[in-house]
């Protein structure tokens, strides 16, 4: 994706651990956050790599891919001229903190990745059971949110 001059963050569970700075649990599958311009290079990108897209979600919200069996995705947001970000579909109503998508990257098995802001993490986490499309919290979700808000101390 770099190559190809797409920025990506890693969010979710592995988005999490790599904030931690280690794996924690499992996780049943990888997201990304992707600026809505780029989706379509993304795709493109990805695909040319080796990866499978899914047509299982709407194309202005993410894609679903699998790569060797591994479920992953790319979820698209819009930087907005005052700096909010917003999103579309399921979840328009999610309200994100304008450094959600900083330079900062996480550490996974000390590799650097490109990985959402602990801020934006937890807001998503704590909105979760709130939004329309929203569902109650699992037992992982609160241990993300504990986990973040660890970090953020």
């Amino acid at each position: 994706m770099r190559s190809a001059g797409v920025a990506i963050w890693l969010f979710g569970g592995w988005g999490s651990d790599a904030r931690l700075g280690h794996v924690s649990r499992d996780h049943g599958d990888v997201e990304f956050w992707v600026e809505r311009e780029h989706a379509r290079r993304s795709r493109e990108v990805l695909v040319e790599a080796g990866a499978v897209a899914l047509e299982t979600q709407p194309p202005e919200e993410s894609c679903e891919f699998t790569w060797d069996d591994v479920p992953f995705s790319t979820a698209y947001f819009d930087r907005q001229p005052d700096g909010r970000i917003t999103l579309k579909g399921a979840l328009s109503d999610l309200e994100l903190p304008a450094n959600a998508f900083s330079d900062k990257p996480g550490t996974l098995d000390g590799l650097a990745v490109p990985t959402m802001s602990t801020a934006g993490m937890l807001a998503m986490k704590e909105q979760f059971p709130t939004l329309h499309n929203g569902r109650p919290w699992r037992d992982k979700d609160r241990q993300d949110i504990a986990t973040l808000r660890t970090l953020l101390g």
